[in-house]
């Protein structure tokens, strides 16, 4: 697994290399909230406080990149990006999968988008 530093610094190679500096700011920017909103609905389903360990900021980056944030909420991410066994308590998917809609929905709510997009 690897830390919110790295996806980030990975995510804005990647924009930066296809699009330039606003790629960069768009890339970066939206594959770390996705692995925000992964990890906070993971924290919420769970009540457990270390959930990093679980999540695979790999394929939320590469998902991101194909879909756009939106990716973050379907049920084929949320199966590959987290790993079952590093969770202490018992995950309920489908619990994970609407409290990361809802924490896409605050997103969007607080860059006044619609969350599939990082470009604010």
């Amino acid at each position: 697994m690897i830390g919110t530093y790295t996806i980030g610094k990975k995510a804005v190679m990647f924009g930066y290399k296809r699009y330039g500096i606003p790629g960069a700011v768009a890339s970066g920017g939206a594959a770390l909230a996705g692995y925000l909103i992964i990890r906070r609905a993971l924290k919420s389903s769970t009540n457990d406080g270390n959930v990093d360990s679980a999540i695979d900021a790999g394929e939320i980056q590469s998902a991101v990149e194909e879909k756009g944030l939106g990716a973050v909420t379907s049920t084929e991410t949320l199966d590959r990006a987290i790993n079952e066994d590093e969770v202490s308590s018992p995950l309920d998917m489908d619990d994970v999968q609407s409290s990361a809609e809802e924490e896409s929905d605050e997103f969007g709510d607080s860059t006044g988008g619609d969350g599939s997009s990082a470009e604010s």
